[in-house]
């Protein structure tokens, strides 16, 4: 979903406009955005990124960069313990401006960054932000058995600050399943990335199976806004067998999937990201 109705404007606007209605016809005066493709993970941010790269050589498009994993563990251990909040500014300043200030255009993939987003909006730069959500049962499915890649797929479970888990943690957390911890964790992250669409100076909301389902239409439409988020021109050479080519699938694994749990935990905010549970 994209907002079409007038918003405020942005710290950035503001400060580069001094409180007036930005001039779109002022191109060299206006500040680079950052462009980010944010999730919570599992929706299609590895195919998103070869994609890119395939139809945009001159574009560089990064999935994870390093060292955001070590971003992504200081931020855990700053939302669960309230420490290092100094520190792990640093850190999210450090990591943005070596990826993000360097010259030809540059596109963050990175669902690492969902326990410091509120750490992305910057005076100086606007942000441009495509948000990838999948349905929240099937998400905590793959998220499951998928873990981490599979250098880390063994030990995740064992490294402290590892997965984004919400903060603070829902009441009887110890006792539920792992998969009604991932069903919470769907809701922090994506509700955290959403949180960003009144700072951002554009803020779409894609669904992997808009994108990766056989609805021509709705996958057209949200390729479309990824495309125009990011400041794309929409390739014509696009082919539908692009999209059946599954990038990084989860490992088989038992379905762990609870309808009931799923509508119980997530109803509520899935409804919000157009899902019917």
């Amino acid at each position: 979903m994209t907002s079409t109705h007038p918003r405020p404007q942005t710290r950035t606007e503001a400060l580069t406009t001094g409180g007036a209605a930005p001039d779109p016809h002022v191109q060299s005066r206006a500040p680079k955005p950052r462009f980010y493709v944010l999730s919570a993970g599992r929706t299609g941010t590895v195919f998103l990124e070869t994609l890119i790269r395939r139809h945009f050589p001159d574009v560089t498009a990064e999935h994870e960069p390093s060292p955001s994993r070590y971003l992504m563990m200081l931020g855990n251990l700053r939302n669960d313990w309230g420490m290092f909040g100094g520190l792990t500014r640093s850190f999210a300043r450090k990591h943005q401006n070596a990826h993000h200030d360097g010259p030809g255009k540059y596109i963050e993939i990175n669902p690492f960054l969902c326990p410091v987003s509120d750490l992305l909006e910057t005076p100086e730069r606007p942000l441009r932000i495509v948000h990838m959500v999948r349905a929240p049962g099937d998400w905590a499915q793959s998220m499951t058995t998928f873990k981490a890649s599979t250098r880390y797929r063994h030990i995740i479970d064992y490294v402290p600050f590892a997965k984004p888990f919400p903060t603070p943690r829902p009441t009887g957390w110890s006792g539920l399943s792992p998969f009604e911890k991932s069903l919470h964790r769907w809701n922090w992250c994506n509700s955290r990335i959403a949180a960003l669409a009144c700072v951002a100076q554009s803020y779409t909301l894609v669904r992997s199976e808009d994108v990766f389902g056989t609805d021509v239409a709705l996958r057209d439409s949200a390729v479309q806004r990824i495309f125009e988020t990011l400041q794309l021109d929409r390739p014509e050479a696009l082919n539908a067998d692009e999209f059946q080519t599954r990038v990084n699938p989860a490992p088989a694994g038992a379905d762990l999937r609870d309808a009931e749990a799923e509508r119980a935990i997530c109803g509520a905010t899935a409804a919000g990201f157009g899902y019917d549970l």
